[in-house]
């Protein structure tokens, strides 16, 4: 199965790079431009950490595409770098988890559980794509985190920091394309997700658990695509949920792509 993060036709303005392995060996290739090469502070795009959830790849994709043909890629352009595909195993096997078992968004060392719903290894940091993930963000500072899922249909703020990132992604849509979404942010309340929800999850880890040499903590938005782009997002989704988008993304991919993707261009705009 053709790998989406080695096409070469959609990397010809970025500098392309491996950063680490996934546990049967396929590389994580994060196209970075020259500016987030360079210095830390940059954005980071996230997708594919769950591998059955193939919109969150090609979304990237496209709007990596779409920034290249507008021209916005250049030795001036924002400090971006984007890693379509996170768990290349789990993308290959059409599956959540990677190649060992593991939902890779449960791996990481913030809030960490053994009794975790999903299976979240056999400690912290177990798997070889949160290594290279974590080994990233430490390198690389990024002051600004996008990472995407589906289908939830929320943005998700994880820590008081991440609350701006948030709203300028959402202010970034108009009324209309807001409502197969909600918005959940961190201000006087818990932080969103809770630990409850997501032990162990990049959020967690980066949101709460991570702070930088100089004190700072990057903002982080979990950006959950909408199981149906056509309907207003309901206060509690159904049951069903992601059963019913599965069988929709089997019926017509380009189709729901296609719905989603300007709206979600417009917000990983507003995040660099």
């Amino acid at each position: 199965m053709h790998n989406p993060g080695q096409n070469p036709s959609r990397t010809n303005r970025f500098t392309t790079r491996s950063i680490g392995s996934s546990h049967e060996n396929r590389p994580l290739l994060l196209h970075e431009t020259p500016a987030f090469a360079s210095a830390p502070g940059g954005t980071l795009l996230i997708g594919g950490m769950h591998g059955d959830e193939r919109a969150t790849i090609l979304t990237l994709l496209s709007f990596q595409d779409r920034l290249q043909r507008s021209g916005r890629v250049s030795e001036s352009a924002p400090a971006l770098g984007i890693l379509p595909l996170a768990n290349p195993d789990g993308y290959l096997h059409n599956t959540r988890y990677n190649a060992r078992g593991v939902d890779l968004n449960r791996n990481f060392e913030t809030g960490w559980s053994p009794e975790s719903e999903e299976p979240s290894g056999a400690a912290p940091w177990s798997e070889p794509e949160s290594r290279a993930l974590r080994d990233l963000i430490l390198q690389q500072r990024p002051g600004r985190i996008v990472t995407l899922h589906w289908a939830l249909a929320e943005l998700d703020a994880d820590g008081p920091q991440s609350t701006p990132l948030a709203l300028a992604m959402w202010n970034s849509l108009t009324e209309a394309e807001r409502a197969p979404y909600r918005l959940r942010v961190s201000e006087s309340e818990a932080v969103f997700p809770s630990p409850a929800e997501c032990p162990g999850s990049l959020g967690q880890w980066c949101g709460t658990g991570l702070h930088y040499p100089d004190g700072s903590a990057p903002a982080i938005v979990t950006l959950e695509l909408p199981y149906d782009p056509a309907l207003p997002r309901p206060s509690a989704l159904p049951g069903d949920h992601l059963a019913r988008l599965r069988y929709a993304w089997k019926q017509d991919a380009r189709g729901y792509l296609s719905a989603v993707e300007g709206p979600v261009h417009k917000m990983l705009w507003a995040a660099c």
